[in-house]
């Protein structure tokens, strides 16, 4: 039998929980399970979608308040249901299961919930919603359970955490790629730290761009990529980018080592060219690039906040620093170029631990479970 799954998300570009949902899109088994999306915007998660031949409708819509409700994407999300039979709604986002609850409510339909930060539990009547609406709630990392049972312990019975896996297959160690740095104008000898995050305050770039001086002071020859773009184009991120290029721009220090890659599909190859991927981030719900770096057997210096205080393991896979320390980010970054036999004995722990924790398969085996518990 064949279960039709609803999944509604406000974004429709590719940030963290959008790449989360995708991969879990690509790896359903199809045979039991046939999702269809909608979103609130364009962007380039609508365009993986349609790439990977997976339905998908672009409504726009916006969070509710007192002052805005879209009630245009009520009608269409009544018509979708009405026309098209539906097991099950996913949400990716609180914003989106507002819309959605009272057609899950009305038509006994099981509505689940992917909680990614919380932001989404910062006000009472949030969380309250939340208790009234959903069948479950999903979070990926323990700290944002147990975050969440401390203001609503009322839903204990109805949280799990399941954290987002990587395809073991697809992100995977590899000799490197000498042919990205050729595309970029990189010495192929030169060592190459990544910043793999969306233009965003909260990302820290920031913090390694204060740490970037200190480490050409010890390794001169060494280039930063920073992957990514303003996914979402919201104020702060076009802001956050214009700033990070103005500053850039003005010192030829800095002009002469960074490398704006800008958004990549390819990141797998990307993190193969790559010494050590750096997290900076004041804050980091989860982490995803985290992840993916370690399966591909790359070390990781990461601020210890959100979710890499709970994937990484201090020591083994990479390090945590402190937020806004960009003088321990540079020695750790530092450290890990100086010791080749170090960064590869990380690598080779990072890539352990995803199998072992965080591989995709294991995820959606998971999924499926809580799907098919709901849906008989």
């Amino acid at each position: 039998m064949t279960r039709n799954i609803l999944y509604v998300s406000l974004f429709g570009g590719l940030g963290g929980g959008e790449t989360s949902l995708l991969a879990y899109l690509r790896a359903l088994d199809r045979t039991h399970y046939a999702p269809r999306v909608i979103c609130g915007a364009d962007g380039a998660f609508v365009d993986a979608l349609c790439e990977n031949n997976i339905p998908v409708q672009v409504i726009p819509f916006a969070p509710i308040s007192k002052r805005n409700i879209s009630r245009d994407f009520f009608y269409a999300l009544y018509q979708d249901l009405r026309v098209q039979p539906t097991a099950l709604i996913h949400c990716n986002n609180s914003e989106g299961a507002h819309y959605a609850a009272p057609f899950a409510k009305f038509l006994g339909m099981p509505l689940v919930l992917t909680m990614h930060g919380a932001w989404q539990l910062e006000r009472r009547w949030k969380r309250t919603f939340i208790e009234w609406s959903t069948t479950r709630v999903l979070t990926p990392t323990q700290l944002l359970a147990q975050t969440f049972l401390q203001k609503n312990p009322r839903m204990r019975e109805r949280i799990t955490v399941l954290p987002f896996g990587v395809d073991t297959r697809e992100f995977s160690p590899g000799a490197r790629d000498e042919t990205l740095a050729d595309e970029f104008g990189i010495a192929r000898d030169a060592p190459i730290v990544t910043l793999l995050a969306r233009f965003q305050s909260v990302k820290g770039h920031a913090n390694l761009l204060d740490a970037i001086p200190r480490i050409l002071d010890a390794f001169p020859g060494t280039r930063f990529l920073f992957v990514g773009d303003a996914a979402f184009d919201t104020r702060d991120a076009n802001e956050t980018r214009h700033a990070v290029m103005e500053r850039v721009n003005a010192d030829a220090r800095l002009r002469a080592a960074i490398v704006f890659a800008g958004f990549r599909r390819d990141i797998p190859r990307v993190l193969r060219a790559t010494d050590v991927l750096v997290s900076p981030s004041d804050f980091e719900s989860y982490g995803m690039a985290i992840l993916e770096a370690m399966a591909c057997g790359v070390p990781v210096v990461s601020t210890n906040v959100g979710g890499p205080s709970e994937t990484l393991l201090e020591g083994e896979t990479g390090f945590l620093i402190p937020p806004r320390d960009p003088n321990a980010l540079a020695a750790r970054v530092i450290q890990l170029l100086a010791n080749r036999d170090l960064r590869y004995a990380m690598g080779a722990n990072g890539r352990r631990r995803v199998e072992t924790h965080y591989a995709l398969a294991d995820s959606v085996a998971r999924l499926q479970d809580i799907y098919s518990g709901l849906c008989r």
